[in-house]
């Protein structure tokens, strides 16, 4: 589902099955409670300041110290896509009320559409698109998992005898240079090695064909000490000096939660 923070529209359908899952938690947290004490268990949480910071991440303004009842009050939240607009999750869904004694059943409607309902037309469009490519039956002998792979690529794995030998050094780039960068894509998690595919060439996967299939050119860069910068046009990779690995790491990392798409920018110094 839609959560804050993963860009998607609708984050508060995720927001709201989070804290619809920790009040069902609440049974297990306080021991055997009747249904009346249940009951006033979620109002109160529902009355709690701060659902905004805590669920939909917000950290500035006044929303982020709104109760959850506040909250879908304020925004007019309905049984609609994205509990503000979209498509009705049920008949006469605009004009139901989403609160705390209905929350459950709009999660419920919500995961229904956004997983199945919502998708069925893109999912039947891609299956007739594979059909009409791969008019062959033999395609459907493949899961799931190995159509991802040659479709999609795989996960992002490397080993530095690999990068060493698939890196293109270019512009006199040192070659102490090139093995601390080695040395620190070595040591990076698959999730930030995909990072670095899509800073570097703007995809996170490693197409088939591997590493090869990169062809990432790494230069020197100035100033020695700032942020390394990349040109995902031409999968060039820019590199300044660093005194050590610890740095070069650093930097990375910094560079690569903040590319936020301009990769080759100034504003990366």
């Amino acid at each position: 589902l839609p959560s804050p923070g993963d860009g998607w529209s609708g984050e508060f359908v995720g927001a709201a099955a989070r804290f619809a899952s920790d009040l069902k938690g609440l049974q297990q947290q306080t021991g055997q409670l009747s249904e009346a004490e249940l009951q006033e268990k979620r109002r109160e949480a529902a009355d709690k300041p701060g659902w905004g910071k805590e669920y939909l991440n917000i950290q500035d303004g006044e929303a982020k110290d709104w109760s959850f009842n506040k909250y879908v009050d304020c925004c007019c939240v309905t049984f609609v896509e994205t509990g503000v607009g979209g498509e009705e999750l049920c008949e006469g869904g605009r004009d139901m009320s989403v609160n705390i004694d209905t929350l459950d059943e709009f999660v419920e409607n919500a995961a229904y559409w956004w997983l199945r309902e919502g998708i069925a037309p893109q999912v039947t469009a891609f299956r007739q698109g594979a059909e009409d490519v791969c008019a062959s039956q033999a395609v459907w002998a493949f899961e799931a998992a190995e159509l991802s792979q040659l479709f999609c690529g795989g996960h992002v794995e490397w080993t530095a005898e690999e990068l060493r030998a698939q890196l293109r050094p270019k512009g006199g780039l040192d070659a102490s240079d090139l093995d601390m960068l080695i040395d620190v894509l070595v040591e990076l998690s698959p999730e930030r090695r995909g990072q670095f595919l899509d800073f570097v060439t703007a995809c996170p996967r490693l197409l088939p064909g591997g590493l090869a299939s990169t062809e990432i050119g790494v230069t020197p860069a100035n100033p020695p000490g700032s942020l390394p910068r990349a040109r995902t046009c031409t999968k060039e990779f820019r590199l300044p000096k660093y005194k050590d690995k610890n740095e070069l790491m650093e930097k990375l990392l910094t560079a690569m939660d903040n590319a936020e798409g301009l990769y080759d920018d100034d504003r990366m110094s």
